[in-house]
């Protein structure tokens, strides 16, 4: 198995970089298909993560592992968390925000979410 490892400062400027290097890092070990999913799951989840904790200042882990069967990424903070939706749905067509969780989900074979008393992981499971 190969990881990827990554501590993103809790900035939304951090994002891009952070991005562009784990999707070189999963095109190298997966399909590309996967990878841009894998991506673009990876932006939901840092933006929502970030934007919604002002107060947040420790950086953000990143990790990713990769088999021949799937892609990990797992997302580690240490915020207060939310309750995550069991079945998350689209809001309105005209609303600005509220795809990501949904995104989320879509792209990805399995989403696991955990909170522990000031420390969350999200996992996101992309099987290929």
């Amino acid at each position: 198995m190969e990881s990827w490892n990554y501590q993103l400062p809790p900035v939304l400027a951090a994002i891009r970089p952070a991005v562009n290097e784990f999707r070189e890092w999963a095109t190298e070990r997966a399909n590309a298909a996967a990878a841009a999913d894998c991506a673009l799951a990876l932006v939901e989840a840092c933006n929502n993560l970030i934007a919604h904790n002002p107060n947040l200042h420790e950086a953000i882990r990143l990790k990713a592992e990769a088999t021949a069967f799937e892609l990990v990424l797992t997302i580690h903070d240490s915020t207060d968390g939310f309750e995550w939706p069991k079945e998350p749905t689209l809001p309105p067509n005209d609303a600005e925000a509220g795809r990501g969780i949904f995104l989320m989900h879509a792209l990805r074979s399995e989403v696991e979410y955990q909170r522990n008393g000031g420390a969350n992981e999200l996992r996101l499971r992309r099987r290929l």
